[in-house]
């Protein structure tokens, strides 16, 4: 029987904290995704499936909403489960809870199936014709556009090496989330968390390819990021803090 709901159980030891004696938001969000795979393995729709068509999954949109972080040394809970498919892309929801239950956060996902040779999107409804959908609620929407940066107030320049790159060659998703943390002082987010965080990956970056990541206030508390390559953006982000 096909589980819609998957759960799975995780503990932050000391080796993963961030500076705060937290889960940081690129290992939270590389927790999610491989809750994701280990669901869409159950389903019969994960890696080893798709890669006998020569294809595989690709995240191409998430938004998190995060009320508090799992703390050092502590037990926290990631719920996961599909709430919608269609022919373009399947929408994957996450709650994140504490050892007792208490709601930490929530997360929308959007992913798509590519072919390895074309690198272009298939028909997500003949993928997964057979996976279930759960009608739960999820209180983080999709996520409005995220806007291009049009007068930044800083831009820096990054090379991504053989450690930024992945089984699909490609820069894994979240070595571009690194990349725009590590554009702020370690100061800043001493004062400053991580209220609400939403990416989408336009394109996909390679070894040795150099971007320009170029940064912007665009509200209060908030932060929109772009990287751009060879003056393409490729992947755009916005951060709002408490």
């Amino acid at each position: 029987m096909m589980t819609p709901l998957y759960k799975t159980k995780l503990y932050l030891n000391a080796s993963e904290c961030n500076a705060q004696r937290q889960i940081s938001l690129p290992l939270l969000i590389q927790r999610l995704i491989e809750t994701a795979t280990e669901h869409t393995d159950l389903l019969g729709v994960g890696y080893s499936h798709l890669s006998e068509q020569s294809k595989t999954w690709v995240l191409s949109r998430l938004s998190l909403s995060m009320d508090k972080f799992p703390s050092i040394n502590t037990y926290y809970n990631i719920e996961s489960w599909i709430s919608m498919i269609n022919r373009h892309f399947v929408e994957r929801c996450f709650a994140i809870s504490d050892d007792n239950g208490n709601p930490l956060g929530y997360a929308r996902t959007v992913w798509i199936a590519i072919n390895l040779e074309t690198r272009r999107g298939g028909d997500m409804t003949e993928i997964m014709s057979h996976a279930p959908i759960l009608d739960r609620a999820c209180p983080v929407s999709s996520g409005t556009k995220i806007q291009p940066v049009k007068a930044p107030e800083s831009i820096s320049t990054h090379t991504f090496g053989y450690c930024d790159i992945d089984f699909n060659r490609h820069v894994n998703s979240t070595r571009y989330i690194e990349t725009l943390l590590n554009t702020r002082q370690v100061e800043f987010y001493d004062q400053h968390a991580i209220k609400h965080f939403d990416i989408a990956y336009m394109d996909e970056i390679h070894y040795n390819d150099r971007v320009t990541i170029y940064t912007a206030t665009t509200g209060e508390n908030t932060t929109t990021y772009e990287i751009s390559r060879e003056g393409t953006p490729v992947t755009r982000a916005r951060i709002t803090f408490n």
